[in-house]
């Protein structure tokens, strides 16, 4: 492989720079390693200045600073106050999801909270369900919201919700309040996105109302409206979610579309060929259905930087050039990053990058694969082998990113070998071809005759996709998330190996160094870290809910709680299992159930299904409903049994700590789940470390404070998020914590903590530390006298006094494993 050209070494140190906005320090390694490359593959002569590359980066950084958009410092009263507002604004872009969800961007909002309309700074993020229509930019709307600010969960290593709106200038939500309907303004003239609009509508009503005709409609328009919560679920777990949201693979489809118009034109003209060659015409064949295609996909930013991508390679191969995957990649990288550097952020760039780079790395390799003059049978399974050599090429370049944002990893080529080619070569061009049929009367039988072919066979990969899941063929499993460290590893290993195979150079030994070093070393930290002999208490930030983290010495983890989430949004999927398996493998001890309420349970059958989870504890109570049904179906499969716990008993977690169940009684009456949560204090050789008490409520407290349980404890966290319903003065003064933690989320409805939960619990002198402000909070102990140390996402560490004697609990030993 040819090594980079000066100006693409300058591309790559700017795109570095844009990256230290966000990531400094990963951003200045991987510039180091940028040049300890440039100084090891180049020859001496050909080397590029130190001085330029690094001042390209500061560019880069310079740059993407000053576009980056200003979120607002302060939240105005009303919205904090959950007030409910008129707003007025334009529609900017609208965008249909799954479960006949819309998505509306509106710019240029004004407010009226009851004293006269008041523009409101930036965009905002306007969701709507079942809507009556897809309203065109431009459209103006009035409307009775409630706004919020757009907001992340505040744990580290995490996917930033907040980043990925800011940087597009979005910085607030909103949904319609009540049941006035929004008012829409007149719909824009003859226009582009008036036309596009209506030839959605043309189609939509042409397509059979099943979930193949959904997946038409989503291939060819973008719109996913109709494609409910199943489908998506059973292409994402089979890994192949990736088909039905348009990007650089359905544009690859179209320009697909171009070279088959080009071979056809040369069998029927073979004199045109004479004149332009083939990968010429098929340039010019595909470049119009690009082009069309990126304009009926909304258009998606996917679909404008893949359909530059694809630009950038005509252009290069219509000038009869080589190394034309990599340079056209380049030379689109350097466009799309000019014209929005912060693009380089979009996880949607990323992957297409890494896999276009990683065909070109890798599938030089696989050549042996094919013979050109091969014939019948063998020609066909030549084919099928380049189609399956590209897909592991891409796969093994994309598996460190997919493993880092989603934590887990879909071994299923041998299903995208059927699925990409049917897609291809036969729903999308059936699809797309319908559609222009049926913009004529005379040829729209003809277009919804196609349209129902092409979401037949579109039925027929999704029986196809039900059968083999139903088989066990398409596993998914949980991985260990990777360190920013070793996905730098992994990149400069791919690129020192495939340098040596392709050129039969020696192993640079530099590289090849730095590379294992980076791959290794973040597990070192790792394994330093969990051999401490500490003992911590993470309440990870899972808004309006719960899920606590302990770990102790040897990497030993019990979760208590797996936060919540709804029919479209698992927490334990997106927050809780991402945060466990950060630098660490998807394993638990076990996992505590305080309750079965949704807001504690919604992520438990996700880790049960993904995660190694050794035991699980509960109340004696199950969830019910959505929830409860996953977990029927996760159960079996998991390994584990649930076992009830009642006061008195006492789990083992590791040497010298337990969990001590003060709370429910074996005859205890209270009827609602909250008043039946488990009620656990973490002890280590004696000391009691923290009470967690779930959502118990008054009753549930005053059954304790009667029956004389010793509940002090270093470490309270507020019961039911703090809510007033758990207000009692007595339980705060016996437990007489230093450190008070509550679960809450950003500006949570409910106003959680309660100000009188607040200033009861604190009368005497513990520190409040919530979700909603402070994010991620630890609370650590070093060493079985070590004093208490809380350290919060936002920045903020406190160490406390150790106060052994105290914190001594008259109970027995462990009598329960």
């Amino acid at each position: 492989m040819p090594g980079l050209l000066p100006w693409q070494t300058y591309v790559l140190a700017f795109t570095a720079g844009v990256f230290a906005v966000r990531f400094a320090v990963p951003a200045v390694v991987a510039l180091s390693l940028l040049l300890a490359a440039e100084g090891v593959l180049r020859g001496r002569e050909c080397r590029v200045p130190v001085l330029a590359v690094v001042l390209c980066a500061v560019f880069g950084f310079a740059y993407a600073t000053q576009r980056t958009p200003e979120f607002p410092d302060d939240v105005p009263g009303w919205m904090a106050a959950h007030k409910a507002v008129a707003l007025e604004g334009a529609v900017d872009r609208a965008e249909p999801r799954s479960g006949h969800r819309l998505r509306v961007i509106l710019d240029n909002v004004s407010f009226d909270a009851g004293q006269g309309s008041e523009p409101l700074p930036g965009k905002i993020a306007w969701f709507i369900r079942n809507p009556d229509s897809v309203p065109l930019p431009g459209q103006r709307v009035r409307t009775v919201s409630r706004v919020v600010p757009v907001h992340g969960f505040g744990n580290s290593g995490l996917w930033d919700y907040q980043w990925y709106w800011q940087r597009q200038g979005v910085f607030w939500r909103a949904w319609p309040a009540g049941r006035e309907k929004p008012v829409w303004g007149a719909r824009p003239g003859t226009s582009p996105a008036g036309l596009r609009g209506e030839l959605r509508e043309l189609v939509a009503g042409l397509l059979p109302p099943t979930q193949g005709g959904a997946m038409v409609l989503a291939l060819t328009t973008g719109d996913r409206s109709r494609l409910d919560m199943a489908t998506m679920d059973a292409t994402r777990s089979a890994g192949l979610a990736h088909t039905l949201a348009l990007s650089g693979l359905h544009v690859g489809f179209v320009a697909a579309m171009g070279w088959g118009l080009a071979y056809l034109a040369g069998l029927m003209w073979p004199g045109l060929l004479l004149r332009v060659p083939r990968p010429k015409l098929a340039v010019f064949m595909a470049a119009p259905l690009v082009l069309a295609y990126a304009w009926l996909g909304q258009p998606s930013a996917s679909l404008v930087r893949a359909s530059v991508m694809f630009g950038f390679w005509g252009v290069l191969l219509l000038q009869g050039r080589g190394r034309v995957l990599m340079d056209g990649l380049f030379f689109a990288l350097a466009a799309i990053v000019f014209v929005s550097p912060l693009s380089v952020f979009d996880l949607g760039l990323q992957m297409s990058m890494a896999a276009v780079a990683g065909i070109g790395l890798l599938y030089p390799f696989f050549r042996f694969l094919f013979a050109p003059r091969r014939r019948g049978l063998v020609r066909l399974l030549s084919w099928a082998a380049g189609v399956l050599a590209v897909s592991v090429c891409a796969t093994l370049a994309i598996m460190p990113l997919v493993s880092w944002y989603f934590g887990t990893f879909s071994p299923n080529l041998l299903l995208n070998l059927v699925w990409l080619p049917v897609l291809g070569l036969a729903v999308m061009p059936l699809g797309l071809l319908g559609m222009l049929l049926a913009v004529s009367g005379w040829t729209a039988p003809a277009g919804a005759l196609l349209l129902g072919l092409a979401a037949r066979i579109a039925d027929g990969l999704l029986r196809l996709l039900d059968a083999v899941q139903g088989s066990g063929l398409t596993p998914v499993f949980a991985v260990l998330r990777p360190l920013w460290p070793e996905l730098l590893g992994f990149a400069l290993l791919l690129v020192t190996a495939a340098v040596c195979l392709r050129s039969r150079r020696n192993v640079p030994v530099l590289l090849a160094g730095l590379g294992f070093v980076l791959l290794a070393a973040p597990h070192v930290r790792v394994m330093a870290e969990d051999s401490r002999n500490r003992v911590s208490l993470t309440m990870l930030d899972v808004g309006l809910g719960q899920s606590l983290v302990v770990s102790l010495p040897g990497g030993h983890r019990w979760l208590v709680d797996t936060g919540g989430g709804s029919i479209t949004y698992d927490l334990g999927e997106a927050v809780v299992g991402p945060s466990l398996a950060l630098g660490r493998p998807p394993r638990l001890d076990g996992i505590f159930l305080s309750h079965p309420d949704v807001d504690h349970s919604h992520g438990l059958p996700y880790l049960l299904e993904r995660f190694e989870v050794g035991a699980l504890y509960t109340n004696g109570m199950l969830p019910r409903g959505l929830t409860g049904e996953r977990l029927d179906r996760a159960l079996p499969d998991s390994g584990v049994t649930p076992a009830p716990l009642a006061a008195g008993d006492a789990v083992a977690l590791s040497p010298g700590v337990r969990f001590v169940v003060l709370h429910p009684d074996a005859g205890f009456a209270g009827g609602r789940a909250n008043e039946r949560s488990l009620v656990l204090r973490l002890e280590r050789d004696g000391r009691s470390l923290a009470l967690l008490p779930g959502d118990v409520e008054i009753g549930g407290i005053r059954a304790m404070l009667d029956a004389g349980a010793d509940m002090a404890a270093e470490v309270l966290v507020l019961p039911h998020h703090g809510s007033r319903r758990s207000l009692q003065p007595d339980f705060y003064a016996r437990v007489r914590p230093e450190a008070i933690l509550c679960s809450n989320g950003f500006l949570n409805r409910y106003g959680f903590p309660d100000p009188g939960v607040v200033e009861a619990a604190s009368a005497g002198g513990g520190r409040v530390y919530t979700t909603g402000r402070d994010g991620r909070v630890v609370c650590a102990w070093d060493g079985p006298g070590g004093p208490l140390e809380v350290r919060t996402e936002a920045g903020a560490c406190q160490e406390f006094p150790s106060d052994i004697e105290v914190r001594i609990g008259a109970v027995s030993e462990p009598d329960t494993e």
